[in-house]
């Protein structure tokens, strides 16, 4: 059995806290392999092992940290993922698209060359491992200064150094998981309600459109307030049929409220409430907004006059 970290203060040690600090060495070794090249610096490159060879078809690269492979080995627990950092690979754009309507922890999408998306895939539990419990409290240490850099630095080195790729990202919330199922999971039941337009639901099956709930999913991240009020005044509402169960969100039309987002859905029999803040990714479209997608969308359905731009 692998002796892993046994208390949550050693696990949270762990897990490297990523913050924009950090500045490594130049790198004086290259990862150049099928496409894609990145630097490890100096500090590093003594302490991970870099496996480019007999991996699946879609993976161009694995780093391990090293002493955690040795240990492995020497216990007899090869082939368990021991010391495994990071791997990048690629996945097709519509097997991305199923993935998004899902959760992806440990899957980070930052790059796409036409229809093929570059994933940043790496662990969510901690994987070092050491032959004896005393050597993890220095481990810890080296574990974390690698995953640092791993983090930081590998995605930021491959679209630099390889200008073909685009950069893409997406945020993986609740909220981004139901518009990636509107968008492209067929079947997904949802309905739009703007008080302007009367009392009743607005069904956007009306129109022969999807680019509005895909302008939602693709065009904005969308990141969780801890701490948010709602602001007077109307709001459009997009509400899902979530097995069963409504989960309803609110675009605010108040001004200076347009990408505010309240989540309101049913927990363990008890209304909850989620606020989230709508961040566009392009900044030459930095004038749209979430509520002003709802409004357009709200307006096709209820008039029938789709706008084009």
């Amino acid at each position: 059995m692998m002796k892993k970290m046994m208390a949550g203060m050693m696990l949270a040690a762990a897990v490297t806290a990523i913050g924009a600090g950090a500045v490594f060495a130049d790198s004086v070794d290259k990862v150049d392999t099928k496409g894609i090249a990145f630097g490890i610096p100096e500090e590093i490159r003594d302490l991970v092992t870099v496996q480019t060879d007999g991996l699946d078809a879609d993976t161009l690269v694995a780093v391990y940290e090293t002493a955690s492979m040795d240990a492995a080995r020497n216990m007899g627990e090869e082939n368990n993922g021991a010391g495994w950092i990071f791997s990048i690979t690629t996945i097709p754009e519509e097997e991305v698209k199923e993935l998004r309507c899902g959760d992806m922890s440990g899957l980070e999408v930052f790059a796409e060359d036409e229809d093929i998306c570059y994933v940043y895939a790496h662990p969510t539990d901690v994987r070092i491992l050491r032959e004896e419990e005393t050597e993890y409290e220095g481990g810890l240490d080296q574990w974390g200064k690698i995953n640092e850099w791993a983090w930081q630095e590998v995605r930021q080195e491959i679209l630099a150094n390889n200008p073909e790729l685009d950069e893409e990202f997406y945020t993986n919330t609740y909220l981004d998981m139901l518009l990636a199922q509107g968008a492209y999971k067929p079947g997904t039941k949802f309905e739009l309600r703007a008080l302007e337009y009367g009392p009743d639901a607005l069904d956007p099956a009306a129109i022969d459109e999807d680019d509005y709930i895909e302008d939602l999913a693709e065009d904005f991240t969308y990141e969780v307030l801890p701490e948010a009020e709602a602001p007077d005044g109307e709001y459009y509402v997009l509400a899902f049929d979530a097995d069963g169960e409504e989960v309803r969100y609110d675009f605010f039309k108040n001004s200076e409220s347009l990408n505010l987002i309240r989540e309101v859905r049913t927990v363990d029999g008890e209304e909850m409430e989620t606020f989230y803040q709508a961040n566009i990714k392009d900044a030459d479209d930095a004038d749209e907004t979430a509520a002003g997608i709802m409004e357009k969308w709200c307006k096709a359905v209820a008039t029938g006059e789709v706008d084009d731009d």
